[in-house]
């Protein structure tokens, strides 16, 4: 007897298991296809050839973490059978897996250490939106820098970009702000039709790191990057004006995500910002956080405010983990989005300073 294809909601979960595992969720946090659907030699074989065998790919997760997710579908592939005269585990499944626990045994200094890629999908199934970053998810544990990852703030933004803020991006010049490995900057660019992208960042090191991720994901000719550091380089200096003082570039929206965790900075911050809003009086700031404490997002929003900088709040709903389908992040701190302008000196009044006050306050 034939057996029978697999179901659409088999794919499907096949599908959201691909999306998580390529982005490296935590094996424990995966959400794996059930038994009835992976014990088909059909579902067995989809999965090997396109997840876990390196000769087809070359841009898989780690053997190491591999492994782990393997031996998670081995156990509920023993579970669901219960004729193994009628399902087993294929060979060519156990032939991988025996392959991934000789690869993964490294020294796990080593492994925390390693550079490896994480591909994220938009939060769409009508048409596949990827995007590749060389990052070390597991190097801050140890350490690191913040910049080696890409951060649950970053992940909520694009979201909303690709869903209902794509005339944000498209056919716009855009500035990213501690664009860290610059997951944000390439997927506008490679995704929803950037005219051009600066990506910027204070780090030399992670800078070096993004360049060969913009290279990766092939957008070299609109993604540029520049070093910035808040509070101690000038715009002007960094984005120099034509000879005859105009911009070759107009710049229409600024993305900045995840970047409010330490409000020591918040000065050097808003000096930066005052420095682009003088010189590109029409932005649009898109600032994504993850709102760890109150008072520290308190303290930005009045740093805002004391500088005449008008900052309202983007409604948009936080989906539960378990319901999201793509560029998979955490909800345990609150995310929220907010846009800040400069109004022209001659339109701020105090009855507008006040309805943003209003406006924020029902927001927290």
């Amino acid at each position: 007897m034939a057996e029978p294809a697999i179901s659409y909601e088999g794919w499907r979960q096949i599908d959201i298991f691909m999306r998580k595992y390529l982005q490296m969720i935590d094996p424990l946090e995966l959400t794996y296809p059930s038994g009835e659907v992976i014990k088909s030699s059909a579902a067995q074989s989809w999965l090997v050839d396109n997840l876990f065998d390196r000769s087809r790919w070359q841009r898989l997760p780690t053997a190491r973490y591999s492994y782990r997710v393997m031996k998670a579908l081995i156990h509920i592939l023993t579970v669901a059978i219960s004729d193994p005269e009628e399902d087993g585990i294929s060979d060519k499944l156990m032939y991988h897996f025996t392959k991934e626990i000789v690869t993964s045994q490294k020294d796990d200094l080593a492994s925390v250490q390693e550079k490896c890629p994480v591909t994220y999908s938009a939060p769409r199934f009508d048409v596949a939106q990827t995007v590749t970053i060389f990052e070390t998810p597991h190097l801050l544990a140890s350490g690191g820098d913040t910049g080696h990852r890409t951060w649950p703030a970053a992940l909520y933004l694009a979201s909303y970009l690709c869903r209902g803020g794509k005339d944000y991006i498209e056919n716009r010049s855009i500035l990213e702000l501690g664009a860290g490995l610059g997951f944000l900057s390439i997927f506008c660019a490679r995704h929803l039709g950037a005219k051009h992208v600066l990506m910027t960042d204070g780090s030399d090191a992670v800078m070096a790191l993004a360049q060969e991720n913009v290279k990766e994901n092939g957008v070299g000719q609109v993604v540029k990057t520049a070093i910035l550091r808040w509070g101690e380089s000038y715009v002007d200096d960094i984005i120099p004006r034509e000879q005859n003082g105009t911009d070759s570039t107009q710049y229409d929206v600024v993305l900045a995500a995840d970047i409010l965790y330490d409000p020591k900075d918040f000065p050097a911050l808003i000096s930066t910002l005052e420095q682009l809003f003088r010189r590109w009086p029409h932005l649009e700031v898109l600032v994504s956080t993850a709102v760890r404490t109150e008072s520290t997002f308190k303290s930005f929003v009045d740093a805002c405010l004391d500088n005449y900088f008008r900052i309202l709040p983007i409604a948009i709903r936080v989906e539960p983990e378990k319901e999201q389908i793509g560029f998979f992040h955490s909800t345990f701190d609150r995310l929220r989005i907010c846009i800040v302008t400069k109004p022209p000196e001659d339109t701020s009044s105090d009855s507008s300073l006040g309805s943003t006050i209003d406006m924020l306050e029902k927001w927290t």
